[in-house]
């Protein structure tokens, strides 16, 4: 690629081969074509990468070095081999809107004071149809005004300067919580925002697996109890810690039968009508589209 790209869209895979095909799709067909794709493995054992490396596009590059390095490793790659002076986020089992990037282009250019902005979420179910919205606070002091409670962005969604990133790597040590990372260590000295539209397409039940969530919690309390005490007191951290156990014993009913679903739906708004809609047909423009195959890689 000899222009220099106005969008880094940041890939990371691990062994999502059921998923990347919309991933990518929904890359496709969004409305911002001026984007990079860069696709970065780490260390998938399934088809992950010989389907990334098959599209046919010379906006996309895959790097895979067959070692699993963790999330954190992967987004501190993509934040330093990005030509664009912008990256965009996601992962490898979602979905976007085919408008995300245009909008949250234009809100980012349009407010210079900014780090970086997020969006929305629809939440998809087993069968990839909009069941929920999962909706943000805009302004940055809404989005931080509760630390421990967690920061208001989705992670996946995250639009953000690329100078801002490489100033803020991620802990690479922290492998389950490692956006709690980034936000604790750099939200008091940023601008963030979220743009109020579900563009973000996340699978809720499909993505969820218990195991995963608890492990994943108690890395977090691990975490808040390191970083929280010294910004926030004893007292204050460990009543946040004490809700995230409180999580984690209200998540384990969801191994009884059908427990799942209803605790995972008790997070998400109601979709109205036309939200269902304006959601539907955007998920079928992407599932429609057809990716450019080809027999050889990057």
């Amino acid at each position: 690629m000899s222009r220099r790209p106005a969008l880094t869209i940041g890939l990371p895979v691990y062994n999502a081969a059921a998923w990347l095909e919309d991933a990518l799709r929904s890359v496709f067909a969004q409305s911002f074509g001026d984007w990079e794709l860069l696709v970065v493995d780490d260390g998938s054992a399934d088809a992950s990468v010989a389907l990334a490396q098959s599209l046919r596009d010379p906006r996309v590059r895959v790097l895979a070095d067959g070692v699993h390095r963790g999330l954190a490793a992967r987004l501190n790659q993509i934040a330093a081999r990005a030509r664009a002076p912008y990256v965009a986020r996601m992962d490898a089992d979602d979905m976007m809107h085919p408008q995300r990037l245009q909008l949250q282009m234009e809100f980012l250019r349009a407010h210079p004071e900014l780090d970086g902005v997020g969006c929305g979420l629809a939440v998809l179910d087993r069968r990839g149809r909009p069941c929920g919205l999962r909706l943000l606070p805009a302004g940055h002091a809404d989005i931080c005004r509760h630390p421990l409670s967690g920061i208001g962005i989705v992670h996946a969604s995250f639009l953000a300067r690329t100078e801002w990133l490489r100033r803020h790597p991620y802990e690479e040590r922290l492998r389950a919580c490692e956006d709690w990372g980034l936000w604790f260590s750099s939200y008091a000295e940023s601008r963030f925002a979220n743009l109020d539209q579900p563009l973000y397409f996340y699978r809720d039940i499909s993505s969820f697996r218990l195991g995963k969530y608890v492990r994943d919690k108690l890395a977090l309390t691990r975490f808040l109890w390191r970083e929280g005490r010294p910004r926030f007191g004893m007292w204050e951290t460990g009543l946040h810690i004490l809700g995230q156990y409180v999580r984690v014993l209200v998540y384990l009913f969801s191994i009884l039968p059908g427990m799942k679903g209803i605790l995972l739906r008790t997070r998400n708004q109601p979709l109205d009508e036309g939200e269902r809609r304006w959601l539907e047909v955007a998920v079928r423009q992407v599932r429609n589209l057809s990716l450019p195959h080809s027999s050889g890689g990057d």
